[in-house]
């Protein structure tokens, strides 16, 4: 899934050029002597930054931007003088905050299917509740409340594409729901393995390749390493498949119903999945819900395989390879903070999981992780060298 086209400056440009500089012009008194930080970046820092310039030469006195603020720690920049959002704790005597996070409900959702962290709103909280301001010390600056923001991520032409895309993703998934319904109970009382690739290492992969296994996206990293494949492939954005259609299309493989690929490349037609409906399983959250959070959009190709081994009926399922899946840990805030070793879950990530650890255990399946964060805490521990792997079929999965 890519959605950065619609968090575009050409989408959003018109309208939050207008309402910026409305907003900075109503605030200056309340600004008074203090300096602009400003959270946010992409796009709208941009917008923003041009709007600051066009304002001053219109003879505006606006205030002089002292930095750039993050809200996780790992974005830190020196050298752009991106810093914590942790410096501006007890200094909003100095430093008025202009917040330029996603805003209205659907900026939001296209935002975290985009992978941008952080909404306006948990920002506004954070700086009230741990660093000191009040509403008077900030502004989150993609409010639409009052500022004739006819052209935000919040307009009709945001929506439309989006359910555009949904629409598409349906039918494809349509297409194909034959194919899909043949994989229903196929393995039933089986075990799979569910792997991701931020944290896999190659002599462990070779072992679980000879498994049951669901592998996606950059898993093909490997592949130039290894005569090894996952024995399903999920491909949930272009971005892989660009490269890599060689090792891709000789795969058993789902796709995203927006992803486009050259089917007659493949050697088995690949089942689409329709990402922006409800899901593959009934009784678990929707994907189109899982998507609209940052916290648990970045889990997105994880539920789906995770949806496509209980279809499948397998009755146990490890996952190995996630750590790092999320770089920080992030407060209920969305503030994400550096850790020693694997980073844990945000809570919302690990509610997802809970939820999914209930149905299984509602059906007598069994969850287990492989991984060192405490993201999935909820799934009972297994290290790799207490799995018996004497009947894996040694280089199985080579043609």
């Amino acid at each position: 899934m890519n959605y950065s086209a619609y968090l575009s400056d050409g989408m959003v440009s018109g309208g939050k050029a207008s309402a910026y500089k409305n907003r900075i012009v109503k605030n200056i008194e309340v600004i008074g002597q203090r300096k602009l930080v400003i959270i946010g970046g992409g796009a709208d820092y941009d917008l923003l930054m041009k709007t600051v310039d066009a304002l001053r030469k219109k003879g505006v006195r606006v205030p002089e931007v002292a930095f750039r603020v993050c809200t996780n720690e790992n974005d830190v920049d020196p050298e752009k003088d991106i810093r914590f959002i942790d410096e501006l704790r007890g200094k909003s005597a100095a430093f008025y905050a202009l917040i330029l996070q996603p805003y209205t409900a659907v900026e939001q959702k296209i935002a975290a299917m985009s992978g941008v962290v952080g909404i306006s709103g948990e920002t506004a909280q954070a700086l009230e509740q741990q660093y000191g301001y009040t509403k008077r010390d900030y502004c989150e600056m993609n409010d639409p409340d009052g500022s004739g923001f006819k052209g935000s991520l919040g307009s009709s032409k945001a929506e439309k594409g989006v359910a555009a895309d949904a629409k598409k993703s349906a039918a494809a998934a349509a297409a194909t729901s034959a194919q899909l319904s043949s994989y229903a109970s196929k393995m039933n009382g089986q075990r799979c393995f569910i792997i991701g690739a931020k944290s896999a290492k190659l002599d462990v992969l070779n072992t679980l390749f000879n498994e049951r296994t669901f592998a996606a996206n950059e898993i093909c990293e490997f592949f130039a390493r290894t005569p090894q494949r996952p024995g399903w492939y999920l491909l949930t954005s272009p971005d892989y498949y660009l490269g890599n259609g060689k090792y891709i299309e000789g795969m058993e493989c789902f796709v995203n119903g927006n992803v486009t690929v050259f089917e007659d490349k493949f050697k088995k037609k690949p089942t689409y999945i329709s990402h922006l409906s409800g899901g593959i399983v009934d009784g678990l959250p929707s994907f189109s819900d899982v998507l609209s959070r940052w916290d648990t959009a970045r889990l997105m190709p994880l539920y789906e395989m995770t949806q496509l081994a209980l279809f499948m009926g397998f009755s146990e399922i490890y996952y190995y390879g996630f750590d790092g899946l999320f770089r920080s840990e992030y407060d209920k805030f969305g503030v994400g903070r550096k850790v020693e070793g694997a980073a844990d879950f945000p809570e919302k990530a690990k509610a997802l999981l809970g939820r999914v650890k209930t149905y299984a255990d509602g059906r007598g399946i069994k969850l287990y992780s492989m991984c060192d964060t405490a993201g999935f805490s909820c799934f009972e521990q297994k290290k790799f060298e207490d799995i018996d792997f004497s009947t894996s079929a040694v280089f199985g999965k080579l043609d």
